[in-house]
């Protein structure tokens, strides 16, 4: 058998990255919409309820590390959830917003509602999300709701 020292290692060579290349697309400052806080909000609560899913994938430890992760997750996207609250959509984007995070809330809350209810709130969703893209087509997705107080 070979000694530890004689073994050779094989050396991985990268390619060299590409100058002015970044792998996401950087954005220099948050868009000027009418719905920007209630978007970020909604982002927000989404992001923390399926990177915690996610890290259930990742723990090898029988998820001792993923659930302390997972409540500090759960706590953030509720912080996140009543503050979305607070601001109703003022466009159709930010209703897409609110759309979309209950359909990846449902998933995460799966058995505290009923199958009709959810179903229902799904089904309103989808509908929600499918007038918004059509009114992207008219270009009419940052009109103003006249909402009645």
């Amino acid at each position: 058998m070979p000694s530890p020292k004689s073994a050779k290692t094989s050396v991985i060579k990268f390619p060299a990255k590409t100058a002015g290349r970044s792998p996401r697309n950087r954005v220099e400052k948050r868009p000027d919409h009418p719905d920007a806080d209630l978007i970020e909000r909604c982002i927000e609560c989404a992001m923390q309820i399926t990177g915690a899913l996610t890290s259930y994938n990742i723990d090898p430890t029988d998820a001792e590390f993923a659930a302390f992760f997972d409540d500090l997750a759960q706590s953030r996207a509720d912080r996140a959830l009543r503050s979305a609250l607070d601001l109703p959509p003022q466009t159709m984007d930010g209703l897409r917003a609110k759309a979309a995070l209950v359909r990846t809330a449902l998933d995460d809350w799966s058995g505290n509602l009923d199958e009709l209810r959810q179903e229902f709130l799904i089904s309103l969703a989808d509908d929600v999300i499918r007038f918004q893209k059509a009114s992207v087509a008219l270009k009419q997705s940052r009109t103003e709701i006249a909402v009645p107080e």
